[in-house]
């Protein structure tokens, strides 16, 4: 696999927690072993897991108080693996933030499985935030979480009202925007503002960009009618 996912194992039976470990190991996953909450939260506030496997009954507290806590620092899978067979339990513990709940004794290779699903079902959803979230055209990025661009790797400073219209023209690109449109969507009371504000706004943009030396993108004025954003495959 690509990426070494890491689990953490929240187990008090230590030595259900080593042969685990080994199993998960063999699979190619780093693995980070706590075996009670104390130790647990620690652990998870200095090292980043892809998925925890928690036990319910633990010496110092149980896991579905750690889970409610998991969950207001990470999003990421939580797997139940207890001896905690009733209804009630299952449903406490998906209640509480669970993704999945298996009780013991178990197959091994059905704890592999539901691993490996709930890995590839977390993976899908990250990456479909991140589409929705991050722009990539040519060598600049934009982050609309941050409200940030970037040319190259490297921030290029642009202020709130910059960036909301670099990324207006950028989810538009190759289509003329007009200084009204762009007044309308980022200013929202035309007016109040001119087309001259537009003009010094896109002079700024250009600016920090780097547009007048850049080879894979531009921002064409058409006078009087609006502004173009476009990217390049190759050299023009």
């Amino acid at each position: 696999m690509e990426h070494k996912y890491l689990i953490h194992i929240v187990e008090d039976d230590e030595v259900m927690a080593r042969l685990n470990e080994r199993l998960l190991k063999r699979q190619g996953y780093a693995v980070l072993v706590s075996h009670n909450v104390n130790a647990a939260r620690q652990q998870a506030g200095e090292k980043k897991a892809d998925l925890f496997i928690l036990d319910v009954t633990l010496p110092d507290g149980d896991g579905f108080s750690l889970c409610e806590e998991l969950k207001q620092i990470t999003d990421v899978p939580i797997l139940f693996l207890t001896g905690k067979t009733k209804p009630k339990d299952k449903v406490t513990g998906l209640d509480n933030g669970g993704d999945y709940y298996l009780t013991k004794p178990y197959d091994k290779d059905e704890l592999l499985a539901v691993i490996k699903s709930l890995l590839r079902r977390f993976e899908q959803a990250r990456k479909k935030v991140d589409e929705s979230t991050i722009i990539v055209k040519g060598s600049i990025t934009l982050n609309i979480i941050e409200s940030k661009a970037y040319i190259n790797g490297h921030n290029a400073g642009l202020s709130p009202k910059e960036f909301a219209i670099f990324l207006l023209l950028a989810q538009n690109e190759d289509k003329e925007i007009t200084s009204e449109q762009i007044i309308t969507k980022v200013w929202g009371d035309p007016a109040s503002y001119g087309a001259n504000s537009v003009r010094v706004y896109i002079s700024r943009l250009r600016e920090k960009l780097g547009e007048e030396a850049a080879e894979d993108f531009a921002i064409f004025t058409s006078y009087g009618r609006g502004y173009t954003f476009t990217t390049f495959s190759e050299k023009q």
